[in-house]
């Protein structure tokens, strides 16, 4: 399989990813799984973003590092550097069992998805969708 280059398409799975970390959380599911749709709902916007730029597709999940790289196109991703890099800690943690799991709070979780619709809503106005 290889990933599409049309961002649109980007866009349209991550947010079926936000509508289902939404859902989850209404539904009392297990809250580092709705953290865990955030954090693919903005790689994927991100990642949208690069293509509509750059017409290629990023590698990687680091959220982080592609808001830095979104950075090259416009300064104002660096404001949500930090946000990023508070959802990126429920990528690998939420997803596999550990010594130590992850414990996440309500707080944590209205949190990604408080950034998750910010950062949608920002590119939405850049790419004027």
């Amino acid at each position: 399989m290889v990933d599409t280059k049309r961002y649109i398409d980007w866009f349209k799975m991550a947010l079926k990813d936000l509508n289902s970390a939404e859902i989850l959380y209404k539904h009392d599911a297990d809250l580092g799984i709705v953290c865990f749709h955030c954090q693919q709902a903005i790689e994927k916007y991100l990642k949208g973003y690069l293509i509509a730029q750059t017409g290629v597709l990023q590698e990687g999940h680091s959220l982080v590092k592609l808001c830095k790289k979104a950075s090259d196109y416009d300064k104002n991703f660096k404001d949500y550097v930090k946000d990023c890099a508070f959802i990126n800690t429920f990528y690998i943690e939420t997803r596999y069992p550990a010594e130590d799991p992850m414990i996440v709070s309500k707080e944590e979780v209205e949190e990604c998805l408080s950034i998750t619709k910010s950062i949608i809503k920002y590119v939405d106005r850049l790419i004027e969708i």
